[in-house]
């Protein structure tokens, strides 16, 4: 009898692993408390406070510090500032860096390299040279391979802390705006009031005005890609839609009411997602940030929401359930945005400026009546995020949390600790049932290329109707910035078997600049995971 028993488990197990094989494997991790709060653990050690970082594929994410004391070490014994972190084992290597890279930017370039750009002054303990005007590279690999690479001939032409970059449909980036020295808040003496690109288009900075009358709440503006080809860009209340291709304003948008929102006032700011079926209008979400440069002053409990779509477009405020600076607004696999971390009073800045931290997540439906958006009550935390913290959508779903350093030199014991731990947000959709599987998918697709998915719901009844495709990027997370996050829905058919999906690329690289991308299929708020694939002008554009 135990023989017999003994031979059923080995059949039974021999048929779960073959099972786990198949591109369709999914066990049912449905629960009924998680499906309303989601889950947030506790797991893994980033080695260098997080300051700056960015999903490089399914497994990696690089950190960014600064040049300071950190727990993880070099060869040579001095602090490393950089890290390559793997999600699926929770470790990290530790990787070498020439410049310092203290409140810098970064983006990707269509050829599949990320770009870090500016920085701060030289640090001699850690041999880090001057960073302002610093160009550094990094090559994405599936091994161990992959390392930072800065040439001394390449910088840019102004020295910049605090600026943003954004991904642009050329292939190339935009770094915009900062200043040459680090601050408390901009001023005109030390103001960059001026953008270039990476690789360089023009022989000097191009001066950007909005730049010049936004003072002293400019630094790292909010710039986004608009599917006209235009850009939106914002600074400390005021927006406009700028052509960077003519060095123009084609319009300028009304102030948002309230606090302003740009460093060290800290807010944040989200493009809603793409959507073919409103021919792709844009919707911008600014939300929180603090009204004065004091230790007290309330953070803001508001958001602004602007409809570039709209003929005249005005900014309709609505609530932000907490009072929250430094939030960061992370779109989520499902398209809704889910803000984490952050505090109730201070403004962004070391030793005691940030206080009364955010423990709870809120998710933002921004397809929802207006009175019914936020949802509430999900799993929180016991840990301090504010100056200095990141977050990240992750391929499968769950949210990557960490850093926190409001603290100089870094101290593990302060009221508010430099945090090296990291956090794993599981949203509800992860515990409604089974998830959409698809297979397939091409490693590489040129604007409006039609492709073909196969695909599996573990569901009786289907209906066409519940199901989208979209591309996501998770963008460059520092200072509650995103910069390049954006959520594109795809142009679909399913087969009338269910058994495969007709998806086409974007039709054009304004919607979605070229690189690096994530596919989800997503039924009924339920999302698949996520897989990584690179939408292109050219196939041969790729070079990782």
């Amino acid at each position: 009898m135990r023989l017999l028993q003994y031979s059923v488990f080995i059949v039974a197990a021999s048929a779960l692993a073959q099972a786990a094989q198949s591109p369709f494997f999914y066990s049912d991790q449905s629960n009924s408390k998680y499906a309303k709060t989601g889950k947030m653990i506790q797991e893994g050690h980033t080695g260098v406070a997080a300051m700056h970082a960015v999903l490089l594929n399914e497994r990696s994410i690089l950190i960014i510090d600064k040049a300071e004391t950190n727990v993880a070490k070099l060869d040579s014994g001095v602090d490393a500032y950089s890290t390559l972190y793997d999600i699926e084992t929770n470790e990290y290597r530790t990787l070498l860096l020439e410049t310092n890279t203290f409140c810098s930017a970064g983006g990707f370039l269509a050829n599949g390299t990320f770009i870090s750009t500016g920085g701060a002054e030289p640090r001699g303990r850690w041999k880090a040279g001057k960073g302002h005007q610093s160009i550094r590279h990094f090559k994405p690999c599936s091994d161990a391979s992959c390392i930072w690479h800065e040439y001394p001939t390449q910088h840019m032409f102004m020295e910049r802390w605090y600026p943003t970059v954004e991904q642009l449909p050329e292939g190339d980036i935009i770094i915009v705006g900062g200043s040459t020295t680090g601050t408390k808040y901009n001023r005109k003496e030390i103001n960059v009031p001026s953008l270039e690109f990476w690789p360089p288009r023009t022989k000097e900075p191009v001066e950007l005005d909005l730049l010049k009358h936004t003072l002293p709440y400019n630094l790292y503006p909010f710039v986004f890609v608009l599917p006209d080809g235009n850009l939106f860009m914002f600074a400390s209340k005021k927006s406009i839609i700028y052509d960077y291709k003519n060095n123009k304003v084609v319009k300028e948008l009304p102030p948002i009411p309230g606090v302003p929102r740009s460093y060290p006032l800290t807010g944040g700011a989200v493009m809603l997602p793409l959507d073919p079926e409103n021919n792709y209008n844009v919707e911008i979400l600014v939300c929180g940030g603090s009204k004065e440069t004091k230790d007290t002053s309330p953070a803001d409990d508001t958001c602004g929401r602007i409809n570039l779509g709209d003929e005249t477009p005005t900014w309709k405020m609505e609530t932000f359930i907490h009072k929250r600076l430094m939030p960061d607004g992370v779109i989520l696999l499902d398209g809704t945005i889910l803000w984490v971390n952050g505090c109730q009073r201070g403004w962004a800045g070391y030793n005691n400026r940030n206080h009364d931290p955010t423990f709870d997540p809120l998710i933002y439906d921004p397809i929802a009546p207006k009175d019914s958006r936020w949802t509430q009550g999900l799993a929180s935390t016991d840990i301090a995020r504010m100056y200095h913290s990141v977050a990240l959508t992750l391929p499968d779903g769950r949210v990557w949390i960490a850093g926190s350093n409001n603290v100089d030199p870094p101290d593990i014991y302060a009221e508010y600790p430099t945090e090296y731990r990291v956090e794993y947000f599981s949203p509800p959709y992860l515990f409604r049932g089974f998830r959409p599987h698809y297979a397939q998918l091409p490693r590489v697709v040129t604007y409006g290329q039609k492709f073909s998915l196969q695909l599996h719901l573990e569901l009786d009844v289907k209906d066409p109707e519940k199901l989208r495709v979209a591309v996501i990027r998770p963008g460059f997370s520092t200072h509650s910035m995103h910069m390049s996050q954006r959520y594109v829905y795809l142009v679909h058919e399913v087969s009338a078997d269910f058994q495969s999906i007709s998806v086409e690329a974007p039709p054009n690289a304004n919607l979605f600049p070229p690189g690096q991308g994530f596919l989800v299929v997503v039924y009924d708020g339920v999302p698949s995971r996520a897989s990584e694939f690179f939408i292109e002008h050219d196939v041969s554009d790729l070079a990782i």
